[in-house]
């Protein structure tokens, strides 16, 4: 069924992944992978969840909510909300800048790459821009310490970096393939100089920067420069690492501090008066019920999905929870939804990797950042809410 999904992208182009139309700076070239790539993209993105919630569709419509908050007829959700937990704060970072795409064909994104100084450590799912991969090669020739891991395990079985491994390593790029013992390394970071990283919702290959919904969050802060080297430099190596940290790291384990999975939880749950979610894939049965739970406790709620990737059984279940409790929850079409993005409270801001799904909370390498930056929070909040009204309802 993805398979098939994939191809309509193709032929319709939407094709999800990373890069430019013709003109684009990362789109020149490799065109005949795109087909592929978007069999990949699209299995991998929308891996289902593994604890998919059991609860049967609601009739269309249906009735409005109860004096409780909770529709009728509705099942009580378990857990609760902790907005205020006593042992660990929700942490954020300072010095966090978010940009949307598309807006610059990832102009900014490339330029800032070629402008570097030092070194450029680069984690991706996904590296097909023959502009990204001539910049970084670029850079190794010019004495430049340029390190990369790549993502070896895609769903289609067939290796959609050997092209970009290749080439590196011909133009003397230290390259290795990501530790197996990931599901997926889904992580989408840019180190530049040891002092700047990019988190992204973002692969580096042809069409995100022109025709999807995606975020690039620029990290500045000193703390999550050097976790994001820790954990680079352990996959590199093809060593464990596990520590506390502000980021939102995944598999389960990684950050000692802050599961990935409560992680969101804790900032879902802190929603006091709004809460904007815009996610390609929304199947994890924790975060779909703290969605749930902040609709009844009153909060002003608002989810986008990807209209054309609900085809996994644990999507398709999370979206009929959300529809039988009166969630607002919409479809988008254009652009394509490749976003993962958090919005609470017009103040705080996740953008990640992360899908919401129990295999990119546990299993997969993942990396994601909060901001506690008004702008930032202003800035996201205004697209998804955009994309909301533009959405269709499911």
């Amino acid at each position: 069924m993805v398979a098939a999904v994939a191809l309509r992208w193709w032929f319709g182009s939407r094709v999800r992944s990373v890069g430019g139309s013709r003109g684009s700076p990362l789109l020149r070239g490799a065109r005949p992978l795109l087909v592929t790539l978007a069999l990949a993209l699209a299995a991998a993105c929308s891996t289902a969840d593994l604890t998919p919630a059991s609860v049967a569709p609601s009739t269309s419509g249906g009735p409005g909510p109860g004096p409780d908050g909770a529709e009728p007829d509705a099942p009580p959700i378990d857990g609760g909300r902790d907005p205020e937990p006593d042992d660990v704060p929700l942490a954020t970072s300072s010095g966090v800048t978010i940009q949307v795409q598309p807006t610059d064909a990832g102009a900014a994104l490339l330029a800032a790459i070629r402008g570097a100084q030092k070194s450029v450590h680069m984690t991706m799912y996904l590296l097909t821009s023959n502009d990204v991969i001539r910049a970084l090669g670029d850079l190794k020739q010019a004495g430049k310490d340029v390190k990369v891991v790549l993502n070896r395990n895609f769903p289609s079985g067939e290796n959609q970096n050997q092209a970009a491994y290749n080439t590196l390593k011909n133009r003397g790029v230290e390259v290795e393939w990501a530790p197996n013992g990931y599901t997926f390394t889904h992580a989408k970071t840019i180190l530049v100089d040891s002092e700047k990283a990019f988190i992204m919702t973002m692969n580096l290959t042809f069409t995100s920067p022109t025709t999807n919904r995606e975020y690039i969050a620029t990290d500045t802060d000193p703390d999550d420069v050097a976790d994001l080297e820790k954990i680079f430099q352990a996959d590199f190596t093809n060593k464990a690492v596990s520590f506390p940290s502000k980021l939102v790291i995944s598999p389960a384990g990684a950050n000692t501090l802050h599961p990935a999975r409560s992680h969101l939880k804790q900032l879902i749950d802190s929603a006091k008066t709004s809460l904007d979610v815009e996610a390609q894939s929304l199947s994890d049965t924790t975060v779909v019920d703290a969605i749930v739970l902040a609709h009844q406790a009153k909060v002003d709620v608002r989810v986008v999905v990807d209209a054309q990737t609900i085809t996994t059984p644990g999507q398709t279940t999370a979206l009929a929870k959300l529809k039988q409790y009166g969630v607002p929850v919409r479809g988008l079409q254009s652009p394509d939804m490749h976003a993962k993005a958090i919005v609470v409270d017009e103040a705080i801001t996740f953008v990640g990797s992360q899908n919401m799904t129990a295999t990119a909370l546990e299993h997969n390498r993942e990396i994601g950042v909060l901001t506690d930056s008004k702008a930032e929070a202003t800035k996201v909040r205004q697209v998804i809410r955009g994309d909301f009204e533009k959405a269709a309802e499911l």
